[in-house]
C-alpha cells in the first residue's frame, strides 16, 4: 500500500481501534508502565501505520528514544525484532525476565551529553514478583496510599499471568543500543521501520534536522519513520518546562518537513480529546493525582500541548 508523508494531529477517533486499546492496557500492566496522557494515541497511530505498510513480524524496527518504554515490548510482542535506541543510561526491566529476550548495553559509555539525560531516570521501577511489592512498601507514599498498592499487585498478576502462561516462542528480540539521534551506529538502508514515541522533542532542537536525517539513513527503500512528538497552537516553537521538552508549532513543523502533507486543526483535536469519556477515563493516576496537572481530579480545562504525528516514507 502506498504511504502518504503527512503531519497530522491525534484525536480521539484513535479510540475506535479496541483492540489495540485493549492490547496496550494489558502491556502496561504487565511492564508496570504509567500511561501518558496521549500514549494510547501514539500508539495506536504507529501500530496502524506498520500495518498499512505492511511490515510484517520478523523485521527489525528501530525504536529511537524507547527508554523503558512500553512500545518496544509491544512490538518485540507481535513478533518484531526491536533495536531499543536512546541516550540515556538504562537498565534491563525485571518485568522483562521470563518474557522478552533483551540484550545490548544500555549503560555503555558514549561521548554525547545533553541535559535530558539527568532530567529522568531509566533505572528499573517496576521489580519483578512479589518482593518487589515489599520493597515498594518501605516507601511512605505508598503506606498512605492503599490504591497504589492495589495497582501494583494487580500489575504482579498480570506479570504472572504474561510469564508463566504465555508462549514467548514468537516474541522478537529487543537490543537495547546506548547512542544519540544524530550518531547511530548501525548501516544506512538496514532497517524495516523507525518509530518514536514523544522522545524527538526532549532531543537538542539545534541539530533537530540533523536527528531526522540520520534516523532516515537508517529504512531501507519505501520504509517509513513514523514518529510522533508534541505540538503547539502558539505561532512560535515554545519549551515545555514540567516534561523538558520542546512543542513545536505549525511552522516549524512544516519547514522541518516540507514533503509532508499537513492537517493541523487544533480546536477539533483539543475538542475530539477533552470531550471524549474514553480519554478521561484512560488518564491515568500519575496525571489526576498530581495537583499542579492539567487533569487533576479528571478535571480538564485545557490541554498542556497536542499530540501530533509524522510520517516519511523514504
Amino acid at each position: 500500500m502506498q504511504l502518504n508523508n503527512e503531519i497530522r494531529l491525534l484525536g480521539a477517533d484513535l479510540y475506535a481501534d479496541k483492540n489495540k486499546l485493549k492490547e496496550l492496557s494489558y502491556w502496561f500492566r504487565v511492564l508496570n508502565r504509567p500511561n501518558g496522557w496521549h500514549y494510547d494515541l501514539d500508539h495506536i497511530w504507529v501500530l496502524q501505520e506498520l500495518e498499512k505498510a505492511g511490515i510484517m513480524p520478523g523485521s527489525t524496527i528501530v525504536d529511537a528514544g524507547a527508554g523503558q518504554g512500553v512500545m518496544q515490548y509491544l512490538l518485540a510482542a507481535r513478533g518484531y525484532n526491536v533495536i531499543s535506541l536512546d541516550f540515556s543510561t538504562r537498565t534491563i526491566p525485571g518485568r522483562t525476565l521470563g518474557v522478552f529476550n533483551v540484550v545490548g548495553e544500555g549503560d555503555a559509555d558514549i561521548a554525547y551529553q545533553h541535559p535530558y539525560m539527568k532530567f529522568i531516570s531509566y533505572g528499573d521501577h517496576s521489580s519483578a514478583g512479589w518482593m518487589g511489592i515489599f520493597r515498594l512498601a518501605k516507601l511512605k507514599k505508598v503506606l498512605l496510599l492503599p490504591g497504589r498498592m492495589l495497582r501494583y499487585a494487580n500489575s504482579v498478576l498480570f506479570y504472572l499471568h504474561e510469564r508463566f502462561t504465555k508462549n514467548h516462542g514468537k516474541y522478537g528480540k529487543v537490543t537495547y543500543l546506548r547512542a544519540a539521534f544524530h550518531e547511530v551506529p548501525l548501516d544506512a538502508a538496514s532497517v524495516d521501520a523507525v518509530v518514536s514515541i514523544s522522545a524527538i522533542e526532549h532531543a537538542d532542537i539545534k541539530i533537530f534536522k540533523d536527528n531526522i536525517k540520520e534516523l532516515l539513513r537508517l529504512l531501507k527503500p519505501k520504509a517509513p519513520l513514523l514518529l510522533t512528538t508534541s505540538a503547539t497552537v502558539s505561532d512560535e516553537t515554545n519549551y515545555h518546562e514540567k516534561t523538558s521538552g520542546w512543542c513545536f508549532s505549525r511552522s516549524a513543523l512544516e519547514g522541518y518537513f516540507p514533503e509532508c502533507e499537513i492537517k493541523f486543526d487544533p480546536d477539533k483535536c483539543a475538542r475530539s480529546l477533552m470531550g471524549s469519556e474514553v480519554f478521561i477515563d484512560r488518564l491515568d493516576p500519575y496525571y489526576y493525582q498530581d495537583k499542579d496537572s492539567f487533569c487533576y481530579k479528571k478535571v480538564v480545562t485545557e490541554l498542556p500541548y497536542l499530540p501530533v504525528a509524522v510520517k516519511v516514507v523514504k
